[in-house]
């Protein structure tokens, strides 16, 4: 090419140079007068000006590609179908139809498979705190991060992993139901708890945030007082609930004396006091007239795990 071209197109053209020309000719003058230059290399500056702009917008996609792809994310594999996504960053979601199963992973925390019909976001991802939001479908989560680091946001409570296996699935009316496998999990919304070891399941439902959990091979009479008492609070399914326990649904009543009233508590801690040994220092009328300190201590005597961390790790909890 010689630099004929550059000054007035009579030269050999140049390829290069005419592609450039082609990219910019959107942003050219059109109409009107010509806009007029000053003789000279003033044409060939306004060319490395041209230049250096194309250079500094391919330079700038460039550094946003590579954020983008150092931004912390899980990792989406396809186990069946094509999800929607192949990474899973802050803010993003991923959508699995009727056809698709996908598997999360992300290294330090654990590995999450989403199942068909399921929508699933990402809130947070930082040192800490991973936070997913489960809008509907279900999930199966397998963790391996510090206990209370993993969390899972549904329509009516937050799945809090203290260190288990757990399935979390939400039905189109907001309803969430948790199966633990191993270790265990927290319900909680607005104050409201619910622990769930491994082989016991709860449910939670919009406007009334977590139930009552229960074992899954409990008797059919006590799963379905449960539900009847989730729904309605009556006193005829909380004394349902205490005709039907085993010694093993402990766990179950323990939780239905945190809900009800103090003037009903009293059948339900004697029926727990024959479920369980009851520990040093806590009273009966300390439990009804409810001491926090003597019911976590009730808890600690079912030997599914010490609420003490459990406090320490609400107290450090992001709002």
């Amino acid at each position: 090419m010689s630099d004929d071209y550059l000054w007035d197109k009579s030269g050999e053209p140049d390829p290069e140079i005419q592609r450039l020309e082609n990219l910019l000719s959107p942003l050219g003058h059109k109409g009107g007068d010509a806009p007029r230059f000053s003789a000279g290399p003033s044409r060939r500056a306004s060319w490395i000006l041209a230049i250096a702009a194309c250079v500094l917008v391919a330079a700038g996609a460039a550094l946003w590609y590579v954020a983008q792809r150092m931004r912390p994310a899980w990792q989406v594999a396809a186990v069946e179908g094509a999800p929607s996504v192949a990474r899973l960053a802050k803010g993003q979601s991923l959508n699995t139809d009727a056809h698709s199963r996908a598997r999360l992973n992300l290294n330090d925390v654990g590995e999450v498979e989403v199942e068909p019909n399921t929508r699933l976001s990402v809130l947070a991802i930082k040192p800490g705190e991973h936070r997913l939001a489960l809008e509907r479908g279900a999930i199966h989560a397998l963790i391996w991060a510090p206990p209370g680091q993993f969390v899972v946001n549904t329509p009516s409570a937050q799945t809090v992993d203290l260190g288990c296996e757990y399935k979390l699935q939400v039905d189109a009316d907001g309803t969430g139901l948790v199966q633990v496998s191993a270790g265990w999990v927290a319900f909680e919304d607005h104050g409201r708890e619910s622990f769930i070891p491994a082989a016991a399941a709860c449910v939670t439902r919009p406007g009334k945030g977590p139930g009552i959990p229960y074992y899954q091979d409990a008797p059919a009479a006590l799963v379905e007082a449960v539900r009847a008492f989730d729904s309605s609070g009556s006193i005829e399914a909380a004394q349902a609930i205490l005709a039907s326990a085993r010694p093993r649904d402990a766990l179950t009543v323990w939780h239905l004396l945190r809900r009800l009233p103090a003037s009903d508590r009293g059948p339900a801690y004697d029926r727990l006091a024959r479920l369980i040994t009851i520990p040093p220092g806590v009273a009966r009328a300390g439990v009804l007239a409810g001491d926090p300190q003597m019911i976590d201590a009730l808890w600690n005597a079912l030997d599914l795990g010490d609420t003490t961390w459990w406090r320490m790790w609400k107290s450090r909890s992001p709002k």
